[in-house]
């Protein structure tokens, strides 16, 4: 298989399963993009110096209704246990006006991971994370991922599938308020440098002693590059 016919294949995959999710959100909820770029600054055997920008287009893509930038700090306690640290600037933009709300997040994480076997692999993040909102109430978030992804040998530039899902738990108000589940990823090496990772997620989230979930579906892009 050429890497065009597996970029074809990669992408009409992606482009069936977002076409699925455009028809559930016509019930309920929105169909999104996500646009990521991300890069690594500095990175030794322990040490990892990252900074991350995303823009994310609501309303089935039609207008900016958030964007943010991410410093983040991470090093390597143990083979498997990395601490980082992360500030998160975000602006949020609701659907009916033209003004941001700005958030300042402060974050601290525990990522665990593992070689389950030669190519496949399980890891965690738990966030611990304080977000304060101008012109409202500050409040603490976690965060809990578990993802697993298996390393692809011969598919070309196709070197990585995966799958994850991320749990949020608002302490504020006792509740858990958000899930983000990717049933899909796929990450195609460009260069030694660089690469670029696709998905589809279901963003769920609820509302203070709402049992009702409310769901967006999510196509995104991430382009991570090591300077």
């Amino acid at each position: 298989m050429s890497f065009s016919q597996l970029i074809q294949f990669a992408l009409c995959g992606l482009f069936i399963a977002a076409s699925v999710a455009d028809l559930q959100a016509e019930f309920d909820g929105d169909s999104r993009s996500w646009q990521t770029l991300s890069g690594t600054y500095f990175e030794d055997d322990a040490w990892r110096l990252n900074l991350t920008g995303q823009t994310r287009l609501y309303d089935d893509s039609k207008y900016l209704g958030a964007w943010l930038v991410v410093p983040t700090v991470q090093y390597k306690i143990h083979p498997n246990f990395d601490l980082g640290a992360s500030y998160i600037l975000e602006d949020i933009r609701a659907e009916a006006g033209q003004d941001y709300t700005r958030l300042h997040i402060f974050w601290l994480n525990l990522s665990p991971h593992w070689k389950v076997s030669e190519n496949l692999n399980f890891s965690m993040r738990h966030v611990m994370a304080y977000r304060a909102v101008e012109s409202s109430d500050n409040y603490w978030v976690s965060r809990h991922r578990f993802s697993v992804s298996y390393e692809m040998n011969d598919f070309s530039s196709l070197v990585g599938i995966g799958a994850n899902t991320e749990l949020f738990y608002n302490y504020e108000e006792d509740y858990l308020c958000e899930n983000r589940f990717v049933p899909l990823s796929l990450t195609i090496k460009i260069n030694d440098k660089s690469k670029l990772s696709l998905y589809v997620m279901a963003q769920s989230k609820r509302s203070s002693g709402d049992f009702n979930w409310k769901t967006a579906y999510v196509l995104g892009q991430t382009f991570n590059i090591k300077f």
